[in-house]
Parts: structure tokens; C-alpha cells; sequence
């Protein structure tokens, strides 16, 4: 059952990725989006979940917060540990 529902995060995390991040961040979150940003495929997952989370608020500001500000907490919870697979 652990199995299961760790399979369906992933693919629930890569569908969520693919519409809210990959076009920017690349495939693999090997880019920086729009030219500025860190690579992603690079951060702990903490560091994603924080950047994630301050866009989400507005605390940072910058052309992705409408695709940060669409993402639940789970979602940004279960993306920061998705993205640490790019590696």
C-alpha cells in the first residue's frame, strides 16, 4: 500500500511539474528560469519548498509567482521532494 500511494505522489508530482514548472525550469529542472533563477535540480528539497512558499506569498517577486500561487502546500511539499530525483 506504501508503494502505491508513494507511485501515485510521483506521478501526481510529475504532472504538477510538467504544468507548472517544466516550461521554464526545464525537463529535468535544469535551466534557470527565465535566465535568473538557481537551477532547481540543484537545491535541497528545503530550499525549494522555502523559495516556493515566499513566491507563493509575494514575499519574492518575479514572473512565476501565477504558477507558484496555483500550488497547494502539498503540492509544494511533495514537488521539493520530487525534484531532488533530477539529480
Amino acid at each position: 500500500a506504501e508503494y502505491k500511494l508513494k507511485k501515485r505522489m510521483a506521478e501526481t508530482s510529475d504532472a504538477v511539474y510538467k504544468r507548472s514548472c517544466a516550461t521554464c525550469h526545464g525537463k529535468q529542472g535544469e535551466k534557470p528560469a527565465m535566465g535568473e533563477s538557481k537551477i532547481i535540480n540543484q537545491l535541497k528539497p528545503e530550499e525549494i519548498s522555502t523559495a516556493l512558499s515566499e513566491r507563493k506569498m509575494g514575499k519574492i517577486i518575479g514572473a512565476g509567482n501565477p504558477a507558484k500561487q496555483r500550488l497547494s502546500d502539498e503540492d509544494i511539499r511533495n514537488l521539493s521532494e520530487y525534484i531532488k530525483n533530477f539529480k
